[in-house]
Parts: C-alpha cells; structure tokens; sequence
C-alpha cells in the first residue's frame, strides 16, 4: 500500500510539471524559421551547431553546408536575448552549442559572442551548455560560471567542478537497439534506467541522443525518467507534450 501511494505521488508530481520544459529541438537550424518555430512551440531546450570559420560562429551541421549569412550571432545569440530583455522566454530555459570545431577555435569566439549578456543570462537563470568538442574537463574552472559543459559517462568530474557540468548527453544506441514501434524490452529498460538514476544521483540531468521518433519512444523516455525528449519533428513531440500535461 505504502509503494503505491509512493508511485500515486510520483506521478502526480511528473504529470503536473509542464512537460514542454523536456522537449529539446535536435538541429534546431535545419528546420525553416531557426529558433523561433521551437520558441513558439514552448521547447525548453534549443541545440544548434557552430563551426569556427576565420574569426565567425557559423552554423551548419556540415561544414559543406555553411553560408556566410547563417551565423550564431543573428540566428541564436539576438532571439535569445530579445526573449530574456523582453522577460518572455516562458520555458525556454537552455541553448545547447555543439561545437563542430576544436574547443580552441570555437570557446574564444562563444565567450566574446555571449559576454556582454552574462549578466541578463545569470539573471534569468538561462544555462548556455556547451557540447561536441569542449574543453579538457580539468579546464572548466578556468570558465565563468555563465558557461557550463554537456558531461559524457566515461569523465571524471571533480567534485569543485560540479556546477560546471549539470547536463550528461549520450548516444541511445549505446545501451541497445530500439526502433520504438514495440515495448522496449525489460532488459534495455532496466540498463536506461540504470544509467539515468545514476546520473541524476551525480546531480546532473539527462539527454540521450539519437533516439527513435514517435509517441511510444516519447513516453518511454519519460516514464524512464529521462530530462531533455530530443526531436527533430518538433510539432508531434510539442502536440504530445501538451495533451500530458
């Protein structure tokens, strides 16, 4: 009796959270209005590509598909903080930055790019997450607090180094296959929820990437506890959110 008003209490908490907060736009610039068509959506995480190119942020998932005109400054970094000045980002509440680039070429770029709004982004308690090629970890504290970095399972983060990495991304392909048109099986279910309860006791949430598309996979990672639904159809996954709420 007393597991079961456990799990009643649970689950009223998990469903009455807005769970548009957990939807995450995969490759966000590849859909038609970069940006804004998750905003309205009400996503809470937006993830964008950067390349490094002869002093610019450039945004691309290829380098073969980079145009001088779509650049981190005028398709991320001004809607981000027209949102925050305007106090209306709702639940848009972290900008993933996959760096395509050495962490050498790309950190300098992203820290004059984004410095002059740290105070608007600490006030708002945004978090800029920074993923792909990062810097060593024992480098982090070299960063301002504004910065944090997207965690892998295979590094040691220091304990002083905690409040630098509250995002820990991998590959769904990692701990099985899964095409998510049938029930995951028990065994891939238990190892996910594994790796989840393990990362949340470190004090970091979850992102898997790479995961299958459709409502079942949507529940799924839900029910397992997972933090950030990654998508690239972001109407269903907004649509499915929405009606369970």
């Amino acid at each position: 009796m007393k597991k079961l008003l456990l799990l009643l209490m649970i689950s009223s908490t998990v469903w009455g959270q807005n769970l548009l907060t957990k939807a995450h736009a995969h490759n966000d610039y590849e859909h038609e209005r970069p940006f804004y068509e998750a905003f309205s959506l009400g996503f809470g995480s937006i993830e964008v590509d950067v390349y490094a190119i002869n002093g610019e942020l450039l945004v691309a998932h290829d380098i073969k598909d980079i145009k001088a005109s779509r650049t981190f400054q005028n398709l991320y970094l001004e809607p981000l903080v027209n949102v925050l000045e305007a106090g209306k980002a709702g639940n848009y509440h972290q900008l993933l930055i996959d760096s395509k680039t050495s962490a050498d070429s790309t950190m300098p770029l992203l820290l004059k790019a984004i410095e002059p709004f740290k105070d608007l982004i600490l006030k708002n308690k945004f978090r800029i997450v920074i993923s792909g090629n990062r810097p060593a970890v024992s480098d982090y504290v070299k960063f301002p607090n504004w910065i944090t970095f997207d965690g892998r399972p295979n590094e040691e983060v220091p304990s002083f180094l905690a409040s630098h990495v509250v995002l820990e991304s991998e590959a769904f392909y990692k701990f099985g296959f899964w095409n998510g048109t049938s029930p995951m099986t028990p065994a891939l279910r238990d190892k996910l929820k594994t790796y989840v309860d393990k990362v949340h006791a470190a004090g970091r949430v979850v992102r898997l990437w790479a995961t299958p598309e459709g409502i079942l996979t949507y529940q799924t990672l839900l029910d397992l506890g997972v933090d950030y639904i990654g998508t690239d159809q972001l109407g269903a996954l907004a649509a499915y959110l929405k009606a369970s709420r």
